[in-house]
């Protein structure tokens, strides 16, 4: 029988070690049962009572690695749009790149009329008659979960701007955080019409699991690049890894050198690859 290791979250509470939990991300991330259960394995072995769930991520990701980097993007993706903050505006930006693809052209950090005030709209996403306004929110925390109170709050917002002479045809609301959602939000959400993007909303495909399958990867995400060049691309809204390759020049600039480069394109064709 496996001990019971209780371990501290990053927001101070405490919760029971899951070996099921971390096996299950293991093998979300891409890597086979055996791999999966070698890593769960040797984390579960290693860790003691209070270790922080930092510090138990930072030791798989590193075992990850050694098995294959590309399930290393994939379980570090959470992390990886985190790392587009501290500020808000460009997870904004990132909402609507994952809009484009779906066809619809976007605006941003527009100010609209509603029954009563105005609102800034964060992502405005329009396609064949459909307009959908779209709430962003960003968490610097991981652990940090959207409640009750705001999803009240974007469909208060929503109620008022349906009411205003600019949302009269306005089709829909989403709400879309880089964190998951609390069980009260999501019940609410789905009783009321709003439409959740998070990391465990919508419950059939999670906005996570849309990344991948639609290769949103964002620059963070990428191994082969310093944490330097990916702040520099992110203050120039370089946002997403498949944007890369236009950006070879840029990138020179910056002072990547050629091998360095090829390693990243390798990179970036690779996690294309897992798609086909």
């Amino acid at each position: 029988m496996s001990r019971k290791i209780f371990i501290t979250k990053s927001h101070g509470g405490r919760e029971l070690f899951s070996r099921h939990k971390l096996f299950s991300s293991l093998r979300r991330a891409g890597l086979s049962e055996g791999q999966s259960k070698q890593i769960t394995n040797q984390v579960a072995r290693e860790i003691a009572e209070g270790t922080k769930t930092k510090s138990i991520y930072q030791k798989t990701l590193n075992l990850i690695k050694q098995s294959s980097p590309n399930a290393a993007v994939h379980y570090s993706l959470k992390r990886s749009i985190f790392d587009l903050g501290p500020t808000g505006h460009v997870f904004e930006l990132f909402v609507a790149k994952y809009f484009e693809k779906l066809g619809f052209k976007t605006k941003t950090c527009q100010i609209k009329n509603g029954k009563f005030v105005k609102h800034e709209i964060d992502v405005i996403a329009a396609k064949d008659g459909l307009k959908y306004y779209v709430e962003c929110k960003f968490h610097n925390r991981v652990g940090i979960k959207n409640d009750i109170k705001s999803v009240l709050y974007v469909k208060a917002r929503w109620d008022d701007l349906r009411e205003g002479d600019e949302g009269k045809n306005l089709t829909g609301f989403y709400f879309a955080s880089n964190t998951a959602f609390s069980l009260d939000a999501i019940t609410y959400a789905n009783g009321t019409g709003l439409t959740l993007l998070g990391v465990n909303a919508p419950s059939e495909k999670s906005f996570l699991q849309e990344i991948e399958y639609l290769n949103l990867y964002p620059v963070t995400c990428l191994k082969s690049l310093n944490r330097l060049i990916k702040n520099q691309l992110i203050q120039k809204n370089i946002i997403l890894a498949s944007e890369l390759p236009r950006y070879i020049a840029l990138l020179r600039q910056l002072g990547m050198k050629d091998q360095q480069i090829q390693a990243m394109l390798l990179e970036i064709e690779n996690l294309k690859r897992e798609k086909l």
